[in-house]
């Protein structure tokens, strides 16, 4: 009887009932316990988890282009496009139910606005996608300290205050970045419907109850060897 039923829902324009019609939330059991509706006071929520981490680096980038060299920031500019514009959306974001909707621009609770180059994938992400996205984060959260760190050390002989201002600057980005992390950890992952992130914190409880009622998604993760219990 399933295959029908998985059939049915595949012609849909809604694969996931994050993108059906609000009312069929009503009486859903989990819905308080996941962020899987789009709402703008949570993607304003991590834009501010975010922000103070950025604004350091942008901040940083610009003074050590002026007064070092511009091919740290021009580094960063071409990951950031191909990292958030190609790679991440493709091992990270295309897992998620929020990138079922029908439509070239994603709607989530992150990287909101970003054109959808890749098709949907419901299953779950491999391990090398896991591990590209990690390697890619962690180059995204380091990178510009290690420019700060660097350019302080070039502008220590040369202008001591402007490397004494990037030294606040990299305390500023140690700072932001774990504040980033806290939002995550805390408020973020533990509600999060990317389930197979791997900073996803949602319980396998939840987890069950989300597949259950979205069976093209259910399918996919039984395929790749998920057990609903």
């Amino acid at each position: 009887m399933r295959e029908p039923e998985i059939d049915q829902i595949t012609e849909k324009a809604c694969l996931v009932c994050t993108w059906d019609d609000e009312e069929n939330c009503l009486d859903c059991e989990i819905k308080e316990r996941l962020d899987c509706r789009w709402e703008q006071s949570l993607l304003l929520r991590f834009y501010k988890g975010g922000g103070l981490a950025i604004i350091s680096a942008v901040i940083a980038f610009i003074i050590t282009g002026f007064f070092v060299s511009w091919v740290p920031a021009l580094i960063y500019i071409i990951f950031w496009i191909f990292f958030f514009g190609f790679f991440e959306i493709r091992v990270l974001c295309s897992h998620c139910p929020y990138y079922a909707k029908d439509g070239r621009i994603l709607h989530c609770l992150a990287n909101h606005g970003t054109i959808k180059v890749w098709k949907y994938h419901p299953e779950p992400m491999n391990l090398f996608e896991k591990f590209g996205f990690l390697v890619g984060a962690f180059f995204f959260v380091f990178f510009p300290f290690v420019t700060e760190l660097y350019s302080i050390v070039i502008l220590q002989h040369q202008d001591i205050l402007l490397a004494n201002i990037l030294i606040i600057l990299a305390f500023i980005s140690i700072v932001g970045g774990i504040y980033l992390f806290y939002v995550l950890q805390k408020n973020i992952c533990p509600k999060c419907v990317n389930f197979s992130c791997p900073l996803n914190k949602v319980s396998k409880e939840i987890v069950d109850a989300y597949l259950k009622k979205n069976l093209v998604m259910r399918e996919a993760w039984e395929t790749a060897g998920y057990r609903i219990d």
